[in-house]
């Protein structure tokens, strides 16, 4: 926009030394073209920043649902811990007797979490692949 600016004034410098001096009319004139040519560079570049500020915008949202998945699977892995945790527990009270249907639901818990860390990476996997516009 700089270079823009000092390109137009030196034409202007330059038409005021070949020409003489310019008349206030048509000092005018060249600024009053300068200045709608200011205005559409511009606005162009405020269209330009919009567009971007929305890409930016978007790469956030993205960045944040994907965050939030991590931050979900982390809680299921805790949750897997806390059962393994409480299946030890329960063998060991057992000593051996009644252990496979002790143990059945724990592992029925624990087949569910990992069915639901799995979907939570495939979504994360679909929205780092989302292109932004």
């Amino acid at each position: 926009m700089g270079s823009f600016l000092a390109a137009a004034m030196t034409r202007l410098e330059n038409k005021n030394e070949s020409e003489g001096i310019m008349s206030k009319k048509d000092f005018h004139n060249e600024m009053s073209k300068l200045m709608d040519q200011v205005k559409e560079k511009m606005h162009k570049f405020g269209k330009d920043a919009s567009v971007l500020a929305k890409k930016g915008e978007k790469e956030i949202v993205k960045a944040s649902q994907i965050g939030k998945l991590e931050l979900d699977i982390m809680g299921l892995n805790i949750h897997k811990e806390k059962l393994y945790y409480d299946m030890g527990k329960k063998i060991a009270e057992l000593k051996g007797e009644g252990l496979t249907d002790a143990v059945k639901p724990f592992i029925k818990e624990l087949e569910k979490i990992e069915t639901d860390a799995h979907a939570k990476r495939i979504e994360i996997q679909a929205i780092s692949k989302r292109k932004s516009k």
